[in-house]
């Protein structure tokens, strides 16, 4: 693997590994309290001390050799990944909504499609993203790409938001 794909790796795993224990918190599938407390010694337990910790630990323990982690914080980051699986990843109710989620994002993609082939300009796709990447972006990439590209970036407030407008009507 190349250096530049080792760091996005890295990233997506700092990006999240926080976020959904915080997720998870917020709608009551575990408390602060269930973080092993080896792990919160450690990385800490909340999103902030977990991605301060694992930002800081990469920068010292790095070399010009590889992107790493020192053990003692590659070992509590594969316990936390561990226990995200078995508590978060495979609980039931995250199962179960996770297949409305998969189905949002097919209606979403596909919407977002067909209005970038048919060029509908009040689009959201065009509104918050297309518009402002100019006919260079839109000349080398494909409908597919863009949409991609487009929902890739967003929050999921913002998908929310995005998906609302597109399918759940206006009260008139």
């Amino acid at each position: 693997m190349t250096m530049e794909g080792c760091l996005v790796r890295v990233a997506d795993t700092v990006s999240y590994i926080g976020r959904d224990i915080e997720d998870a918190i917020s709608i009551g599938i575990i408390s602060r309290d269930d973080i092993p407390g080896d792990v919160a010694s450690v990385l800490g337990d909340t999103n902030g001390k977990i991605v301060y910790a694992l930002v800081e630990d990469l920068i010292a323990s790095s070399t010009s050799g590889g992107v790493l982690y020192s053990s003692g914080v590659f070992s509590a980051l594969q316990r936390l990944k561990d226990f995200n699986y078995e508590k978060i990843y495979t609980n039931a109710n995250v199962k179960r909504e996770s297949s409305k989620i998969r189905d949002m994002y097919a209606l979403v993609y596909s919407r977002l499609v067909e209005d970038v082939t048919e060029h509908d300009t009040t689009s959201p796709i065009f509104t918050g993203f297309l518009n402002r990447l100019g006919d260079r972006y839109r000349n080398t990439h494909n409908p597919f790409e863009m949409v991609r590209d487009y929902i890739a970036g967003l929050t999921d407030s913002a998908f929310l938001r995005i998906f609302h407008e597109l399918f759940v009507p206006r009260m008139v």
